[in-house]
């Protein structure tokens, strides 16, 4: 058995029994278990006969939390806490000098004059595994409330829920204030932006680092050399919230946010009563960007980010995010989310009755010199406005001209005063990405989306359907406003007769 266990690795345990003489059958059973309740694979590398990072990682952050006066090392008391926590029974002044004694002697790092260290608290744990004591870990891991993917437990996760489709999930203005704060703590150099090793760092108690892969990775502004800005942290933070809240109070309180998680995270008011009132109170924008190929969506969005104009056309074929925190006049601040909707992905989002539901406003670009590219995004304004009157989730929309550095084709204009009256929308807006003219149009479609009463197109259908609608409620109030005269009517000769009876 020895040469199959070192040849693979990932058998844990081999027994030799017999059912005859009953030899170890008890043990065959007991393994069994123990496979099944405590794992080695999530934990640990056979084959390096290392810790798994989402293992190192977990336990990283164990150690930090017990290190209480943040120096490092956990001291006999820290160290006696913990026990108390895992296993509900103190550690001996002797067990804690048998502990520091059995570290120091195989990794020198592991203890230093304030006590076990980082180094040390792994070492321990890579010890109790290769000794065949992985329950001991998993005891520990699970006392801290992690699962057995080394995530941490949905009920230590209270995220508020959506009682309606056009209802958003936001971070708090109290879980806005830690973020400042931990960005301030990890930018080292002041120089008001955290570079990829300070992200690592920042996600290292976490199973990973989030934004490394889509649609994160490039969804925020950075500087010329790959580094975050305060304005790009914040604004992956919201755009992670609006796409996944539950990963995103995860990582926050992985990266150390302390407060009641149910603090953490508000649910916005429904769109629909936004409109009725016509005002909004979000702090989060998401704005869905559909144009034909070769418009300039992604353009726009690489602009949206302060990233260089280039001539190259790469057609989008993942998700596209661009999120930042756009400055309004009176100095507030609000995160516009921009989605580039690909025109092969249009077709699919609005056949979807509730995908309009979670958006805020919708803008659609076309090449101001290209007949047709003007012709396509017109047909998906329709449709949009089309499917917004079928489900009740009125969205505001803009016209975008993009190229304006290019000449117009001929009946440019004509055209677009024609759409605009026709759905009751505002004239389109011209820019040119490649000149740097944006025209403020990101302020502007932010402003849209501040409205949602306004800019809603109307199809020739739809307002038939409203005027059909308004006439059926007048007709009812008519009848209910004769209904009760008539009532009155009879109230009124009943009484009169009644008058005329007893004077008799």
């Amino acid at each position: 058995m020895g040469p199959i266990m070192q040849r693979y690795r990932e058998i844990e345990t081999c027994i030799e029994c017999s059912a005859v003489t009953h030899a170890q059958v008890p043990d065959i059973f007991y393994y069994a278990q123990k496979a099944v309740l405590h794992p080695t694979a999530p934990l640990f590398d056979q084959e390096n006969q290392t810790l798994k990072p989402r293992c190192e990682r977990a336990l990283r952050r164990i150690f930090l939390l017990c290190d209480h006066d943040m120096d490092g090392a956990l001291n006999d008391a820290e160290l006696n806490d913990f026990q108390v926590k895992c296993f509900n029974a103190p550690l001996q002044p002797a067990e804690i000098v048998g502990v520091r004694r059995v570290v120091q002697e195989k990794n020198k790092e592991g203890v230093n004059d304030l006590g076990l260290t980082l180094q040390g608290f792994l070492f321990l744990h890579t010890l109790f595994i290769e000794k065949g004591r992985i329950e001991t870990t998993w005891a520990v891991l699970r006392k801290f409330g992690y699962d057995d993917e080394l995530k941490l437990r949905d009920h230590l996760l209270p995220v508020p829920s959506k009682h309606a489709p056009d209802q958003s999930v936001e971070l708090t203005i109290e879980a806005v204030e830690f973020l400042r704060g931990i960005f301030r703590l990890f930018d080292i150099d002041n120089h008001g932006a955290l570079r990829p090793a300070d992200l690592d760092e920042l996600f290292s108690t976490a199973p990973e680092n989030p934004w490394c892969e889509g649609p994160y990775r490039d969804a925020a502004e950075r500087t010329t050399q790959r580094n975050l800005t305060l304005k790009g942290f914040l604004a992956e933070w919201d755009l992670m919230t609006l796409l996944d809240p539950k990963g995103s109070l995860a990582n926050l309180i992985y990266v150390g946010y302390d407060g009641n998680p149910a603090s953490a995270l508000r649910i916005t008011r429904r769109r629909t009563v936004d409109r009725r009132k016509q005002r909004t109170e979000r702090n989060v924008f998401h704005c869905l960007v559909f144009g034909p190929k070769n418009a300039g969506k992604s353009a726009l969005l690489n602009c949206f980010l302060e990233r260089p104009f280039s001539a190259i056309h790469n057609p989008t074929v993942a998700e596209h995010y661009a999120a930042n925190v756009v400055d309004q006049h009176g100095g507030s601040k609000k995160t516009l989310i921009l989605q580039e909707i690909s025109e092969d992905g249009a077709k699919k989002l609005l056949s979807n009755k509730e995908s309009l539901a979670g958006c805020d406003v919708a803008i659609f670009l076309y090449d101001s010199s290209d007949e047709y590219s003007w012709k396509r995004s017109c047909e998906l304004l329709v449709e949009l406005a089309r499917r917004c009157e079928e489900s009740g989730y009125g969205v505001p929309c803009l016209l975008i001209a993009a190229k304006d550095d290019l000449n117009p084709y001929p009946m440019a204009v004509q055209d677009s005063v024609a759409v605009c009256q026709e759905l009751g929308i505002e004239a389109p807006i011209p820019v040119s990405v490649k000149l740097g003219e944006t025209n403020n149009v990101f302020c502007r479609i932010l402003s849209a989306a501040e409205r949602p009463h306004s800019n809603i197109p109307k199809t020739e259908a739809g307002r038939k359907r409203k005027h059909f609608h308004q006439l059926i409620s007048h007709s009812l109030l008519f009848m209910s406003v004769g209904a009760a005269f008539a009532v009155l009517g009879v109230a009124a000769f009943h009484a009169y007769t009644g008058r005329k009876n007893s004077s008799s």
